[in-house]
């Protein structure tokens, strides 16, 4: 099973890749995919990594600020700037990955690119000026020409400083993590263990909807849990009868784990069967009341006593193994929640146009480089510069006049090498009588001459 680590070096700052599009409609929609770590390059990088177990790198803050995110909020301003201005409520209402389109995207970028394209040219133009008069650094490793750096100014004038907030998810993690361990049990602990205990489902319980509980002989009502869900989902809600669909399936398996005495595994290979013959056949517009006695005849009947009663010692010492964690998070849970829950929060700079997205993410860039701008011998563009060992090796070689490249830029400048290669080796007579020898050669072995 593949690892996962926070990515702490990007692949490509987004302003140098949006500078090096053709602005197709297909590219600028690959563009906005990217943003979000969606595209179908880095879809397929996951997949293979996974495939071969190796480690998956993923961003934390774009993984769990979504649209709030620095790239998913640039994705988000490009398709509201290509869609005419559209509202975040467009926005919500609107877009999809999976449906994306971008239509007649070249005239409405074209000005957006030419103008950070001549921004990154500044950059490199006043390098040359330093090193043409000798100026080392002074605690500035690059600055902007004055027209260009009025340019910039202005855009970055187009954002502010916030303090992003939303609803923290640990509350979710601590549940699906309980969920998770109650899965590799296969058992849970139920709320009543009396024998005779009966299952009440009422049409219109205390919420206005559907509500089913477990009732002992004392009368003491405990909503029914959600079997291996549990800790998702509020107990005794979410449920139906009497039609073939999720909400009866899922009461069916919840009663057998129940009457189980928490056996998820018993309870998942009968309850296609119970569905069937029980919950299926149940009033739909009715309350229901059937005892736990019911169900064990019915069990009886299905030929698995056996087996149930095989298991239940064995689920017994599951559920006590884990029973001290899952009480200790289950008491945080409950803490968490009276108190209103949690929430999440970040300083940030927000931009309120894609084009200032552009230059926040240059500032980013140059500030995250300590200022170093490295120049793509393919493209012209900076590259970005990290502590990463390739930044340092790339670094190494600027300094000694060798080219370096973006990693997409390498592939076209290798591929165009190849390519002026077999242009030369094809002008050559006897390379080709000799290509034409070994393509006979090849027809006369399978046969197709």
């Amino acid at each position: 099973m593949a690892d996962y680590k926070i990515r702490k070096s990007t692949e490509e700052w987004p302003c140098t890749r949006f500078c090096r599009l053709d602005l197709s409609d297909e590219s600028v929609g690959e563009f906005l995919l990217w943003l979000c770590d969606h595209s179908r390059q880095q879809i397929d990088e996951r997949t293979a990594a996974w495939k071969r177990g190796e480690v998956i790198e993923h961003d934390p803050v774009e993984a769990m600020w979504g649209f709030d995110a620095p790239r998913h909020r640039m994705a988000k301003l490009l398709w509201q700037f290509l869609n005419n201005g559209a509202t975040d409520e467009d926005f919500r209402r609107k877009f999809t990955f999976r449906g994306f389109d971008c239509h007649e995207t070249k005239d409405a970028l074209s000005p957006v690119q030419q103008k950070m394209k001549w921004v990154m040219d500044g950059l490199f133009s006043r390098q040359e000026q330093d090193r043409e008069v000798g100026q080392s650094d002074w605690g500035e490793q690059w600055w902007l020409p004055e027209e260009h750096a009025q340019f910039v100014r202005k855009q970055l004038r187009q954002t502010h400083v916030a303090l992003v907030e939303q609803p923290s998810n640990f509350v979710e993690w601590i549940a699906r993590s309980l969920c998770a361990q109650v899965r590799r049990a296969q058992a849970i602990a139920i709320p009543c263990h009396d024998p005779a205990r009966v299952y009440i489902g009422a049409r219109k319980g205390p919420y206005g909807d559907p509500f089913v509980w477990t009732q002992g002989k004392d009368g003491k009502n405990c909503p029914l849990g959600h079997g291996a869900d549990a800790y998702l989902e509020m107990d005794g809600t979410g449920f139906s009868w009497g039609y073939p669909g999720h909400g009866p399936r899922h009461l069916a398996h919840c009663i057998l784990a129940d009457a189980f005495d928490g056996d998820l595994q018993t309870a998942a290979e009968l309850g296609d069967a119970f569905f069937e013959q029980m919950t299926l056949g149940l009033p739909r517009k009715e309350d229901f009341r059937f005892s736990r006695s019911e169900v064990m005849r019915w069990l009886e009947d299905h030929g698995a006593s056996a087996k149930w009663e095989s298991r239940r010692e064995r689920v017994g010492a599951q559920v006590s193994s884990y029973s001290e964690m899952i009480a200790d998070q289950a008491s945080r849970l409950l803490r968490i929640r009276k108190g209103g829950g949690l929430r999440s929060q970040r300083f940030d700079v927000v931009p309120t146009s894609f084009e200032s997205a552009l230059y926040l993410d240059l500032m980013k860039m140059l500030e995250h480089g300590d200022g170093n701008v490295l120049k793509c011998a393919g493209c012209s563009l900076p590259v970005p510069y990290d502590d990463s060992g390739r930044a340092n090796r790339q670094r190494a070689r600027a300094k000694k006049g060798q080219p370096i490249y973006h990693p997409a830029c390498f592939e076209m400048y290798g591929r165009t090498r190849k390519k002026i290669s077999w242009q030369k080796r094809a002008g050559d007579p006897d390379f080709r009588e000799r290509e034409r020898l070994r393509a006979r050669e090849y027809r006369r072995e399978f046969g197709n001459e």
